[in-house]
């Protein structure tokens, strides 16, 4: 039975690549002004079917063309009023936007929203409102590179530095969740390869410890479990893996880690690309 739902759930995702790849070499062919051109010389062949590829090929330019300016200019700036009456700074307030692509998808935009306390002691830009995820350090990130805003001439540098800052730790976190899930797919398929038998030598199970996605749980069947610990970047930082009857392992971790020293590579290494 573990091998049939093994198998139905890779065919799941292979229809889901095909899909996709579909989508993807239609929006390719249909943006592409050779493909335009042709259509426009057959008009007189099929009017209405003609009229309705041209409004296709329109629609993909658009998208094509926002997707190179979300990639190109992946912090945006925006202005925008606080209609609280009672809001500080007459109602001025400054935007952020964040574009983040994972996966060659771009992610659902974040937002900062910043204002300024126009009190007796004027301080620097503060962060009124957000989306970002509560991994993201932002309080720190603030108050390294936004106290000081409102004093000088290096305001810019300053905005620029925690946009930048900001955005790096975005994509970091991504990456470590798009790591946990690569780790967790190719942990699954290698545990129940074969004839469906579990191999208790291997991990079944991987899924992430921590709210910032620094900390890896490994699981196997017999009821060992590992905690993969990896930094900002992904780099690997400490395996541990405790045996059932609680005494570490370190056998199973060096077994599982090999050389490797990051978690991309540690994903390569289980998935055998």
């Amino acid at each position: 039975m573990a091998s049939l739902d093994d198998e139905i759930e890779q065919l799941r995702e292979r229809a889901a690549a095909l899909k996709k790849q579909l989508q993807v070499q239609t929006s390719t062919l249909l943006s592409a002004p050779s493909t335009r051109r042709l259509i426009s010389e057959n008009r007189s062949s099929s009017t209405r079917a003609a009229k309705k590829l041209l409004k296709l090929c329109d629609s993909h330019d658009a998208h094509k063309q926002q997707s190179l300016y979300r990639a190109g200019a992946a912090v945006t700036a925006f202005r925008v009023r606080d209609p609280d009456p009672n809001a500080v700074d007459g109602g001025r307030v400054l935007g952020l936007r964040f574009d983040i692509m994972i996966g060659a998808q771009f992610l659902r935009p974040y937002y900062i929203l910043l204002n300024r306390d126009d009190g007796p002691k004027k301080s620097g830009l503060r962060i009124h409102r957000h989306t970002v995820p509560p991994a993201v350090p932002l309080a720190g990130l603030a108050t390294r590179h936004l106290s000081k805003t409102g004093t000088g001439a290096e305001d810019d540098d300053d905005l620029y530095a925690f946009a930048r800052a900001v955005r790096r730790a975005i994509v970091r976190y991504h990456n470590r969740l798009a790591a946990i899930g690569d780790l967790r797919r190719g942990v699954q398929k290698a545990a129940f390869e074969g004839d469906g038998e579990i191999d208790t030598d291997r991990p079944i199970d991987v899924s992430g410890a921590d709210a910032e996605a620094k900390q890896i749980r490994f699981d196997w069947a017999d009821g060992r479990t590992g905690r993969l610990i990896i930094d900002d970047d992904g780099d690997i930082e400490e395996m541990v893996v405790i045996g059932a009857t609680g005494t570490r392992d370190r056998a199973a971790a060096r077994a599982l880690l090999g050389n490797e020293t990051t978690a991309l590579g540690l994903v390569r290494r289980i998935s055998g690309t």
